[in-house]
């Protein structure tokens, strides 16, 4: 695959606006909206791990940076769990 570049906070807000709009209007035919919007929050909690890993690293290991990190990670792992096992939700009306 080739690489794409990073688009920009305009970019990628406008993308998720209307990916939510989509869904909203229940038109995602494709899946595009819904797979976008779980991306979208899949890359922002493995952001969260990779900042306080970074921390951690970065500051001698300290232990509230540990704490830090390894809640980041279990939020990751709820976040997985919960997209993996519930019904997925549901916008505008059924």
């Amino acid at each position: 695959m080739a690489v794409i570049p990073k688009p920009d906070n305009k970019l990628v807000n406008n993308a998720l606006h209307y990916a939510e709009t989509l869904r909203e209007i229940d038109d995602d035919r494709h899946g595009v909206a819904h797979v976008l919007l779980y991306l979208a929050e899949y890359s922002r909690q493995l952001k969260a791990v990779s900042d306080a890993a970074e921390q951690y690293m970065r500051f001698g290991e300290d232990s509230q940076l540990h704490t830090n990190l390894a809640k980041a990670l279990e939020k990751l792992a709820t976040y997985k769990l919960e997209a993996e096992t519930l019904e997925p939700p549901k916008f505008g009306l059924d």
